[in-house]
């Protein structure tokens, strides 16, 4: 062989050798579908299940107990009378308000009597036009003593109806502030209720995962070891300016004991790629992805390095991303490609 010919054969080896290490790359490339990598993160916060209905009663009127018909820990039903008072006093002034309205329907009848016998005579011309002008207005005198009478008896009544304390839902006895015997003022608490209807758990949101929270599908309220599907109700639109939060609303899907603690868990819904897979070319922040045959450096805009990269919403969960080989992918063995539409 010649010279020549020498130096071309090693020429044409010491290429191939710089050219083995690019085709073992590219066969070593591998790529699994965005969905396999990502996770979706999960939030939380402490929560409460509280009443629907919280009440303190009291009476309306003053008076001593008589009755006491409810104790700490049972159940009332709506309407049920709890405690009653001596209403003695009470059924005196309903009596004497009766007898004031029957007084006045007598005394209107004798009136109308009164008023047709004046209007008969005054026909004879034998009473004055004045005359018979007060003889009217005695008797809408009295008709308007009747309405006011009639007043006074439903005020009676009412004031009866007052000396009965009732429940104004189904709840639980929380508290009883007042004994048999005991005299009471109008507005006196006596008892303290709280409802037995379907809870409301309410938690404070942070301010910056309340968008997160709206756009969850499920919600999940962990307490006492159970775990309580809910349904979010509402957001206040005001943020407490102590813990910068806003208060979330929700209802359990099934039924569940008030009062309990616990916190309401969520996952979000944009994905979160693991930071193995975040790469830096050119200041940029991204992640290779196949294209066809060839891996594409694709940009994630809000990347920091070191931490899990949110992926945009618009990228579908099957898309190729590179994993084995992807630390020896440079742009210039990418074909210098970086894909423009990354950040949509």
């Amino acid at each position: 062989m010649t010279i020549a010919g020498r130096d071309f054969a090693v020429r044409t080896l010491l290429l191939l050798l710089l050219l083995t290490p690019l085709w073992a790359q590219a066969a070593e490339l591998s790529v699994k579908p965005l969905r396999a990598l990502v996770s979706f993160p999960a939030f939380r916060a402490s929560a409460t299940a509280n009443p629907l209905y919280e009440t303190q009663l009291a009476f309306a009127v003053d008076g001593h107990i008589a009755r006491m018909q409810a104790r700490v820990g049972e159940t009332v039903e709506q309407g049920q009378t709890l405690a009653q008072l001596d209403d003695r006093e009470y059924r005196i002034g309903l009596d004497q308000a009766k007898a004031q309205l029957a007084l006045v329907r007598s005394q209107i009848t004798l009136a109308e009597s009164q008023l047709a016998q004046s209007e008969s005579l005054a026909k004879q011309k034998f009473v004055s036009p004045d005359a018979l002008k007060i003889k009217r207005t005695e008797l809408a005198v009295r008709r308007a003593e009747r309405d006011a009478a009639r007043q006074a008896v439903a005020a009676a009544e009412l004031d009866l109806e007052r000396a009965l304390l009732r429940a104004p839902f189904r709840a639980v006895v929380q508290a009883r502030q007042a004994s048999v015997g005991d005299y009471v003022s109008a507005g006196e608490v006596v008892f303290a209720l709280a409802a037995v209807a379907e809870p409301e758990i309410r938690a404070g949101i942070p301010v910056q995962q309340v968008p997160g929270l709206k756009a969850a599908e499920q919600w999940t309220l962990a307490a006492a070891g159970m775990e309580i599907p809910l349904k979010l109700l509402r957001v206040s639109a005001v943020v407490d300016t102590t813990g910068q939060t806003q208060e979330a609303v929700f209802a359990p899907l099934r039924q569940m004991p008030i009062g309990l603690a616990g916190e309401v868990r969520w996952q979000g819904n944009r994905a979160l790629l693991p930071p193995g897979y975040v790469q830096r070319r050119e200041g940029r922040y991204g992640v290779f992805v196949m294209d066809g045959k060839a891996p594409v450096f694709r940009e994630l805009p809000d990347a920091q390095a070191g931490r899990p990269a949110m992926v945009p919403a618009s990228w579908p969960l099957d898309l190729p991303v590179v994993d084995e080989g992807r630390y020896q992918i440079g742009l210039e063995k990418a074909g210098d490609a970086v894909d423009a539409g990354s950040s949509q």
